[in-house]
C-alpha cells in the first residue's frame, strides 16, 4: 500500500508539466481496476502502466490492436499515445462468465474535467 501511496504522489507531480511538451503519465495496475480509471493527455504523450497487485496482469485494447504484458507484479510497460492508439482498454486476466472484459481504463484526448 505504502508503494501504491508513493506512486499515487508520483502520478500527480507528473501531471504538472507544461501544455506544449510531451507528458509522461502514469496508470497503475490494480487488482480490480485502473487508477486512474481515465487518463486525460495529449498526442505524443507517454503512458507508464505500473503493476501494483500481486500477481501478473495482461491489458489489451478495445479493439485488439494492442497488448502488454504480461506484467509481473511490480513491473512497468511504456507506450508513447499516437493517433492510431485505442484508447480504452481493459485487463485480459479479468472477464465474467460470457467472456465479457470486467475492468475497464480510458485515455482521453479531451481536457480533464475540474472538480
Amino acid at each position: 500500500m505504502k508503494r501504491a501511496i508513493s506512486v499515487v504522489a508520483a502520478v500527480a507531480t507528473m501531471s504538472l508539466g507544461s501544455a506544449a511538451a510531451a507528458e509522461q503519465h502514469v496508470i497503475l495496475i490494480m487488482s480490480d481496476g485502473y487508477f486512474p480509471q481515465t487518463t486525460y493527455m495529449s498526442l505524443g504523450d507517454t503512458v507508464e502502466f505500473i503493476n501494483v497487485s500481486a500477481t501478473n496482469q495482461t491489458i489489451i485494447s478495445d479493439n485488439s490492436t494492442w497488448t502488454l504484458g504480461p506484467i509481473a507484479p511490480d513491473g512497468t510497460e511504456t507506450m508513447i499515445i499516437d493517433e492510431s492508439v485505442e484508447k480504452t482498454f481493459y485487463n485480459a486476466d479479468l472477464t465474467n462468465e460470457d467472456g465479457a472484459f470486467t475492468v475497464e481504463g480510458s485515455m482521453s484526448f479531451n481536457s480533464a474535467p475540474l472538480n
